[in-house]
């Protein structure tokens, strides 16, 4: 077997996808340890999960970096959009409901979620759709193809419900999209906005939690202060993350493992708002590593995509670094309050499977694609 030469891809990119990792476990355990002692009777149950969830994440992570080439991923984006659609419809019909939610299949121990993978595989089809129409792209017949493919996922995901990973979906097949050198009226633009706004507004109403959250997010962009003193549970898990984030102080927070919101206050802290958390427990400093952390994936894949071999290992590397960095920013921005509220985990910190084996198995192809632009010396 030949020896992996490991000088020629992007060792800083590797090292930082590591320590994102490895803090994510950090946290997990930290932010779960209490939670899951009263509610599993185990402290280590989501921690010791997660590790699992790493190791296959790694073996996943070190195939995709350096095992499958690229061009596997467009020739066979069409057979995993099928799976995925296929996936997403049988837990539509058998799988369990948590939450008042259908969105995984329970296999014991641990529970899979297909919309997860739906991402990546929206990516490899628009990176393929995008390569073999590079010079007959019109917006009209684009964005009606684009519409093909993607209303099947959108509707199926839609159906679980899923606001969020659709949302993400959407954000990411019009970004790449429009990255290429189609042209579009402003006519057209207005048009594609236009009816974005009608079907994410459907949407929003078709259930009465996220008319009120849409409200209640309005109402704290004009006054943030009510939100930090209402009673309103539609703002519940804002105003505690917004105290956790402002109590961990300028610089290097309470410490380790000292979060008081972790204790039974603020939910999902282990997974949708692990972000609060680090920000109590390691202050401004924790805080701003995550932020820089994704800035710095985000430049290096930009300039991997730039760098790409070809039309599709271009728009590969863009979608991947949208999955993982908007991601990251809508997480994050949730915490914050710039967002309204909605389930997205923080890519390779929160605590859940899928999420972490898919990112992590991400990241690979884009450390794949990394030597390409480090043999044209722009990634030192």
């Amino acid at each position: 077997m030949a020896k992996t030469d490991f000088k020629k891809y992007d060792i800083p990119l590797m090292v930082i996808f590591a320590a994102l990792v490895l803090f994510g476990l950090l946290m997990v355990l930290s932010s779960s340890y209490i939670m899951a002692g009263i509610k599993r009777d185990n402290n280590f149950w989501f921690f010791s999960k997660q590790i699992i969830w790493t190791i296959a994440g790694t073996g996943a992570m070190y195939f995709t970096a350096f095992k499958i080439p690229y061009s596997f991923y467009q020739r066979y984006s069409k057979v995993f959009y099928c799976a995925i659609l296929a996936a997403l419809l049988i837990v539509l019909l058998v799988g369990p409901v948590w939450s008042g939610v259908k969105r995984w299949f329970d296999l014991g121990a641990f529970a899979v979620q297909p919309s997860e993978f739906a991402k990546l595989a929206m990516v490899f089809l628009m990176a393929d759709f995008i390569a073999r129409k590079e010079n007959q792209l019109s917006m009209l017949k684009s964005i009606i193809a684009v519409g093909v493919y993607i209303t099947p996922i959108v509707v199926a995901i839609a159906l679980e419900p899923d606001f969020g990973s659709n949302v993400l979906i959407i954000l990411i097949c019009g970004l790449m999209l429009f990255c290429t050198n189609i042209k579009i009226s402003k006519a057209e633009l207005i048009t594609i906005f236009s009816l974005i706004f009608v079907v994410v507004a459907l949407e929003i109403f078709r259930k009465n939690y996220r008319v009120g959250r849409i409200v209640s997010y309005f109402k704290g962009i004009f006054d943030l202060d009510s939100v930090l003193v209402s009673s309103d549970r539609m703002v519940y898990q804002l105003k505690l993350s917004l105290y956790a984030l402002g109590s961990g102080g300028p610089f290097f927070g309470k410490g380790l493992g000292n979060s008081d919101m972790k204790l039974m206050y603020l939910p999902e802290a282990h997974s949708d708002f692990i972000y609060p958390i680090i920000g109590e427990e390691f202050g401004f400093i924790g805080a701003i590593f995550v932020i820089g952390a994704f800035a710095f994936i985000f430049a290096k894949g930009i300039k991997i995509s730039q760098n790409s071999p070809d039309v599709f290992a271009k728009y590969l590397a863009l979608g991947i670094t949208l999955v993982m960095t908007l991601g990251a920013m809508m997480n994050i921005g949730v915490s914050l309050g710039i967002l309204p509220t909605k389930g997205l985990a923080l890519p390779f910190i929160s605590a859940g499977g899928t999420s972490l084996l898919m990112n992590m198995a991400a990241a690979g192809i884009l450390v794949n694609l990394s030597q390409y632009a480090k043999a044209k010396g722009v990634n030192r």
